[in-house]
């Protein structure tokens, strides 16, 4: 008799520990999903006449995403080699593979062969940004830039 109690002690016990594990891992899973919102920051953009971005967006992005001219090309300029990136901001433009038109410009961490004289700015897809919205809260609108 009293193994059982003690047996289903330790199974409410784990029963609850597993619980509450369980609620913290959603909690981390959705802060791994959220991006973070820097001010005073400086990135020097070459391909826009050495204008200077003082806030930024760093959230979890795919590796080896594709950054393109802008948001309606399909001319591969760079890439994003990293699991975290920063973007400065977004716009529309063409249609991705998951059906998203939203579009982050950023600095590739690699440029493409004969690229390097865009400076590595350019436009990734929203479907390699991993954020709970698409634009990303807060984030301004890129303007008219090209």
């Amino acid at each position: 008799m009293w193994w059982t109690l003690a047996g289903m002690g330790l199974l409410v016990m784990g029963g609850v520990l597993f619980w509450r594990l369980g609620l913290d891992f959603r909690a981390d899973a959705q802060s791994v999903h959220a991006c973070v919102d820097r001010k005073g920051i400086e990135h020097v953009d070459k391909r826009q006449g050495g204008y200077v971005w003082t806030r930024d967006f760093v959230c979890a992005s795919r590796t080896e995403a594709p950054l393109y001219l802008d948001a309606e090309s399909t001319e591969k300029i760079a890439t994003l080699d990293t699991a975290k990136s920063w973007f400065v901001c977004w716009r529309l433009g063409r249609v991705q593979d998951d059906r998203e038109r939203v579009w982050y410009y950023t600095l590739g961490d690699r440029a493409e062969p004969g690229k390097s004289h865009l400076g590595g700015w350019g436009y990734v897809g929203a479907e390699n940004v991993i954020a709970p919205t698409h634009p990303i809260q807060n984030m301004p609108p890129c303007g008219d830039m090209r």
